[in-house]
């Protein structure tokens, strides 16, 4: 009789903590740590409705960089993680947290050699926040707090935007003057009159990072700038000088339509910009945002760039363009795609994800669409009778009207609840930031979201 007892509490045994039937595979559950989807060498379950995730692969992930330790004959696990020493047995609810009792929902067990826990109580417990997105069957385990996320708000400033910035300068921590250009010799002037030093001043007084921007659009003068180690040192000479000069705290390199062949000499310009400007000054590079999946060619080495640069302004805009059809200028799904590919190929916490607070304006009769921005909103408004409407598949409103002619336009352009979703996306990506383009747009959804948030 014990012979038999003993037999089936084995094959009990063997049946519930080694083979858990009562657990559903959960192999199209996507798991991401601070923004980043996680891989694991043996899939994740649901028991009793909670999220069972192999616990090693998980400690030690470099998010938590943690270690675990294996008691095999105990059957005892043991984790030194975030400043916490965590115990419990496979099997028993029962878990020791720093020597206090604390309950697991689900019991951990063995499934092909590997201690499972739920993962919502190894997470909270370890002090990451946990979200969970049915639609997606996605877990999010977030360890940076929104105000690591949003360590900066890097802001384009333009052409006589004054009296913007002074509204809304407790919104910005740093701006880039784009008022400098240059040209295929590496000359550097002012691209327009505006009143330097006292807007410099008035950065420097208000605790703000002002950046010199120094931009180039051209590709004839871009390849004779970045092919010559001459015209190359010319213009790094000339920014050094500007920078001591005047007091900047960074430099932001906004050169756009490079040449993909000269994409190497932008990566040996970068380096030699960031050597000559040392380790105190940060240089920020903005660049076309990507998913890994365009079939148009780039200039940009993207994870050079990233290695290099202090940061990196992703421009997740322009999607849909002045001489493209009509469209959404940065759909919600797309901005996520540039983000999941960005922070794969450099640092996330070095990316600052780019948004427009400009749209286009096209006419079905033909012709390049003319950019629009708030101001311009209200004033076709007062003039004719435009149409509202939401696009939930891109996440963003556009407009329709007929012109004075008779013609259909399309309107598009980002709204608040529309940039606030993109601003989610910096968030569950573990984003160094935003960044946008730019003040002087007069675009008033932004800095209420932004005053909102703050």
């Amino acid at each position: 009789m014990f012979k038999k007892a003993a037999v089936f509490f084995m094959a009990f045994f063997i049946m519930f903590f080694l083979f858990p039937y009562s657990a559903d595979s959960a192999d199209n559950i996507k798991i991401k740590i601070d923004g980043k989807l996680c891989f694991f060498e043996t899939e994740p379950q649901i028991l009793n409705n909670r999220v069972m995730v192999p616990v090693r692969f998980v400690i030690e992930n470099p998010s938590f960089g943690g270690e675990v330790f294996w008691d095999g004959s105990l059957r005892k696990v043991a984790i030194n993680c975030q400043n916490r020493y965590i115990e419990f047995y496979i099997g028993s609810i029962k878990a020791i947290v720093d020597g206090k009792e604390y309950y697991f929902d689900a019991a951990p067990y063995i499934y092909k050699n590997r201690s499972y826990i739920p993962l919502r109580f190894l997470a909270e417990t370890l002090g990451a926040k946990v979200s969970w997105d049915g639609d997606k069957r996605e877990v999010g385990i977030n360890f940076k707090t929104e105000e690591d996320v949003h360590k900066k708000v890097f802001a384009y400033y333009y052409y006589r935007s004054f009296d913007e910035l002074k509204q809304n300068v407790d919104l910005f921590t740093d701006i880039a003057f784009r008022w400098f250009w240059t040209n295929g010799r590496g000359d550097l002037y002012y691209e327009y009159a505006d009143n330097y030093d006292q807007i410099l001043q008035f950065t420097h007084d208000a605790g703000i990072k002002s950046h010199a921007s120094i931009a180039l659009m051209v590709k004839e003068p871009l390849h004779e700038l970045l092919t010559s180690s001459q015209n190359r040192r010319n213009l790094i000479d000339n920014i050094v000088y500007i920078v001591k000069r005047d007091k900047y705290d960074g430099v932001n390199i906004d050169f756009e339509f490079i040449d993909p062949n000269d994409g190497p000499y932008f990566t040996i310009f970068l380096r030699e910009l960031k050597t000559a400007l040392g380790k105190d000054i940060p240089l920020s590079v903005a660049v076309f945002g990507r998913t890994g999946k365009d079939k148009w060619p780039i200039a940009y080495e993207y994870d050079k760039i990233g290695q290099i640069a202090d940061y990196v302004v992703v421009m997740a805009y322009d999607y849909s363009y002045a001489t493209s059809n009509p469209g959404p200028i940065a759909p919600l799904w797309w901005v996520k795609e540039v983000a999941d590919y960005m922070s794969r190929v450099m640092p996330a916490e070095k990316i600052l994800l780019g948004i427009p607070t400009y749209g286009y304006d096209w006419s079905l009769a033909g012709g390049r669409a003319s950019t629009v921005t708030a101001t311009k909103l209200q004033n076709l408004k007062s003039k004719y009778v435009l149409n509202e409407y939401f696009d939930s598949y891109s996440m963003s409103p556009y407009w329709t009207y007929y012109d004075a002619y008779g013609n259909l336009h399309y309107i598009w352009l980002e709204n608040k609840r529309s940039l606030e979703e993109k601003i989610k996306v910096a968030d569950d990506y573990g984003l160094g930031g935003i960044s946008f383009w730019r003040i002087g747009n007069g675009f008033t959804d932004l800095y209420e979201l932004l005053r909102e948030r703050k």
